[in-house]
């Protein structure tokens, strides 16, 4: 007899840490680095060991990483100087399909808590519904500027805690 329950679908939480070496982990063998929660969820979860990304760079990196295509193709060949906030944002994706994008599609709802920098902060982009971001990519670790709800705000906490803190209530 089949079933005609739905089928549930897993939840997934994509962390993304910026600039982190792949040895930068105690899980990765490094005896050096405390990475308790790291570890564990590298543990728990999936760990991509044998990931490979064209670019070090923090933007062409995130780009090839949401789209699938190298910078040549996707055309974000550097970190974004600008094009985040201001009188004209520039939407550096878009024409490119992310793997959000399909997971919206397919009914995910999907939300970012931390640096976008792929260009127009102001407006949530690639089937995210949840959009709190760094104004420019980056920015001091008190008083961060950000973009909640599509207004510009600076944050008084550390914010490291502000954006999981976010993430978790999301």
């Amino acid at each position: 007899m089949m079933s005609t329950a739905p089928k549930q679908r897993p939840n997934i939480v994509f962390i993304l840490s910026d600039d982190q070496g792949a040895w930068a982990m105690g899980c990765a063998g490094n005896p050096d680095v405390r990475t308790p929660n790291l570890d564990r969820l590298a543990a728990e979860g999936m760990r991509f060991s044998n990931f490979f990304c064209t670019s070090p760079v923090c933007s062409p990196a995130r780009a090839s990483l949401l789209t699938g295509k190298i910078p040549s193709q996707h055309g974000v060949h550097d970190w974004i100087r600008a094009g985040n906030v201001g009188e004209r944002p520039i939407e550096y994706l878009q024409g490119h399909t992310a793997y959000t994008d399909l997971l919206a599609d397919a009914g995910y709802v999907c939300g970012i808590s931390g640096k976008w920098h792929l260009g127009d902060s102001l407006r949530p982009q690639k089937g995210f519904s949840h959009w709190y971001v760094h104004q420019e990519g980056g920015g001091p670790y008190y008083n961060a500027p950000m973009v909640r709800d599509g207004r510009l705000v600076n944050e008084p906490g550390y914010i490291t805690d502000v954006i999981t803190d976010d993430a978790l209530r999301f």
